[in-house]
């Protein structure tokens, strides 16, 4: 070859090799990645198996293409797009400390856009390092495969220049992202959505009619009521279960274990809104609702009707260790919304405040916003912040690493009943203890109701249900199973 064509032959191999690794690499290993992952659902299986799709055009256009001589012709194209997803992704990371929830992340469907179809089930799948992974992998594969075919076909390169600092640059991002990676899955704990309610608490011990093991109140005297035909459908949040379900037990008549199911649910608090407004429940037992939960009643015609039942307290829990027994109302609200960031500064040790939150529209977090933090403004959870059950959070909080950083919320009876944990400790707030005696006079500052919540023209058996709940039966079982009765508080 002269030298006047080799530069026509770099040319043309460079924009060949670009084009392949910009579109075409990226849509075989998307399409290999989606096929393979219908038969196997282990993704590193997955992207394991897909690498090696890659690997062969690698090895194939080593063959088959008039290479370069010099190392940096040859491989460039390849490893420039690789060096770009290591460098964007480490910048990202360190800009968001590894909290996946970080706007950034969202924008890196746009700056890896090749991958969009990987990078769409990413964030479906809440994944996201599927983003990280498809590109270097698909990028790493094909160079991997060019260098072994040139090797094999004997078209070693003759100039290196350039090969040393650009392997270098590969590695030390390579490096720096795996620290990322490794401080990211050491200081941040992440919930586990799927098991957070079993991992914690077993409805299936509440289930009414179960024979063994039922951990459901009983009536003292003989029910004041009976229903034997149109059944109520009620649900409502987890913590409220145990009431509902034990009245269940009680007053349906003509049911067992299996026929019930159709009238009773616990899909947790904004599921159980839903499922009102939609009609597919007649009765939830709640807390109040949200703001959002208000708008889509209205929004389908429908107006909420609360009334409560019984009396509760939102508490905040600590690790038993913390030195910290009380906080006060200000306190709460300024590290909820960031001014208070160290234990230090409410009396406690020398260490960062974990406060963990609770998704928007769950009962615990409407009434943190609209019983504690009122005006104020709270701030955006970290990822490791946010727990997507009651149980998640009272799990983070008696098992962080660091346990005696975390604060949590939820509500006295989940917490000191249902899910009774000796490692946590409900904390007063002003001087004053979560106690039921304190609920009952009303001096404990986050006292709440709980509510019984219809959307439509209540049925004859349901109106019949909600009244019993009020007559001193219904309100000594409420008394029985744990709760405070609505009648004792101003």
């Amino acid at each position: 070859m002269s030298n006047q064509e080799k530069p026509v032959s770099n040319k043309r191999y460079i924009i060949e090799t670009l084009l392949l690794t910009l579109i075409g690499l990226p849509v075989l290993i998307q399409a290999a990645s989606i096929a393979i992952s219908m038969l196997i659902p282990n993704f590193l299986i997955v992207i394991a198996l897909a690498s090696l799709v890659i690997f062969l055009p690698g090895f194939w256009w080593a063959w088959k293409k008039n290479l370069p001589t010099s190392f940096l012709p040859r491989y460039l194209p390849v490893l420039a797009p690789l060096i770009y997803c290591l460098l964007t992704w480490a910048i990202v990371m360190a800009i968001s400390k590894g909290d996946f929830t970080h706007l950034l992340f969202g924008d890196l469907m746009i700056l890896f856009i090749p991958f969009m179809a990987t990078n769409i089930i990413a964030f479906f799948s809440g994944s996201l390092w599927i983003l990280f992974l498809t590109p270097v992998v698909c990028y790493i594969s094909f160079a991997s495969g060019l260098a072994i075919g040139a090797k094999k076909s004997g078209r070693v390169t003759t100039i290196v220049r350039g090969r040393l600092p650009v392997l270098s640059l590969c590695g030390v991002l390579l490096v720096i992202i795996a620290f990322q990676g490794y401080q990211r899955e050491t200081h941040l704990v992440t919930e586990n959505r799927e098991i957070t309610i079993n991992e914690t608490i077993s409805l299936w011990d509440y289930a009414p009619f179960k024979t063994k093991d039922n951990r459901l109140t009983p009536l003292s005297l003989p029910a004041t009521i009976a229903i034997d035909k149109d059944w109520p459908r009620i649900d409502g949040a987890t913590a409220a279960y145990p009431v509902y379900a034990s009245a269940v037990q009680a007053l349906y008549k003509g049911l067992d274990e299996s026929s019930v199911a159709p009238y009773i649910s616990s899909r947790r608090t904004p599921e159980a809104y839903k499922a009102l407004i939609a009609g597919e429940t007649d009765l939830i037992f709640v807390a109040q609702p949200s703001e959002q939960q208000k708008k889509l009643a209205a929004e389908n015609g429908l107006t909420l009707t609360m009334i409560p039942f019984a009396r509760e307290a939102f508490v905040f829990i600590a690790h038993k260790d913390n030195p910290v027994k009380n906080l006060s109302v200000e306190q709460i609200r300024a590290i909820y919304s960031g001014q208070i960031t160290n234990w230090q500064a409410v009396g406690g040790q020398n260490i960062n405040i974990i406060p963990y939150q609770r998704p928007e529209g769950s009962g615990s977090q409407t009434t943190m916003l609209a019983k504690v933090m009122q005006d104020t403004v709270m701030r955006k959870p970290l990822e490791s912040e946010m727990a997507q059950g009651m149980g998640g959070i009272i799990r983070r909080v008696a098992n962080y690493q660091n346990t005696t950083n975390a604060l949590g919320y939820s509500f006295r009876y989940y917490a000191s009943q249902m899910n009774h944990n000796d490692r946590l400790q409900l904390l007063s707030v002003n001087g004053i203890a979560p106690t039921a005696e304190n609920i009952r006079n009303g001096s404990y500052p986050f006292s709440v109701s709980v509510y019984m919540v219809t959307a439509r023209q209540p049925t004859a058996n349901t109106q019949k249900l909600m009244d019993w709940f009020l007559s001193s039966q219904g309100q000594k079982l409420i008394e029985d199973v744990g709760y405070v009765l609505i009648g004792a508080t101003h």
